[in-house]
C-alpha cells in the first residue's frame, strides 16, 4: 500500500487478500466447533429413540453378539458372560417387524422405560407333536440406562 493512500480492504495487491479468506476460514472453524458442542451434548430422548430402534433391528437379524457389544449395560456385562448371554437367545422367538411405541426418562435421565410393539413369530408346542409358528403382536417393555451420556439396554428380570 503506498503512503498516503486511503486504506482499502481486500483489493488484490495491497496485502491484505488473505483477510477476507482468513475471517471466513475462522468462522467456519468456529461454526464447526459449535456443531461439536452440540453434537456431544444432543438430544437425550432423541438418542435414546436411536438406541432403541437400534437394539430392535440388531434384535430382528438375532445379532446377539453384537447387541451384547453395543448395547447392553456395562455393569450387566460385568455380571452376565458373552457366551451365557448368547445361548440364552438363541430360542427366542423371530421378530418380524417393530414400532416404538413410547419413550418414559426419569427427571435425572439416567434412566428410561420404552416400549415397542413387535410383530413376531413364536414357537408353540402342537399337541400332536413338533412346534408350530404363531403370529402374534406383543408389547415388549424395556429398561435403559443412561452412562457416561450414551444409552443402554438393561437385563430383564
Amino acid at each position: 500500500m503506498r503512503r498516503g493512500a486511503a486504506p482499502s480492504f481486500g483489493t488484490p495487491g495491497t496485502g491484505r487478500e488473505g483477510s477476507g479468506a482468513a475471517r471466513r476460514a475462522g468462522c467456519i472453524a468456529l461454526g464447526v466447533a459449535l456443531l461439536g458442542a452440540f453434537a456431544c451434548t444432543g438430544n437425550p430422548k432423541q438418542e435414546l429413540g436411536e438406541r432403541a430402534n437400534q437394539y430392535l433391528e440388531l434384535k430382528q437379524k438375532r445379532d446377539w453378539a453384537s447387541i451384547y457389544d453395543g448395547l447392553l449395560d456395562p455393569e450387566s456385562r460385568k455380571t452376565v458372560a458373552r457366551d451365557d448371554f448368547l445361548k440364552r437367545r438363541r430360542s427366542t422367538f423371530d421378530v418380524l417387524g417393530f414400532q416404538l411405541v413410547s419413550t418414559q426418562m426419569d427427571e435425572a435421565q439416567d434412566a428410561a422405560k420404552v416400549v415397542a410393539k413387535i410383530d413376531a413369530n413364536i414357537p408353540v408346542l402342537s399337541p400332536r407333536g413338533g412346534t408350530t409358528m404363531l403370529r402374534k403382536e406383543l408389547a415388549d417393555s424395556q429398561a435403559w440406562v443412561r452412562r457416561d451420556g450414551k444409552w443402554y439396554i438393561q437385563l430383564e428380570g
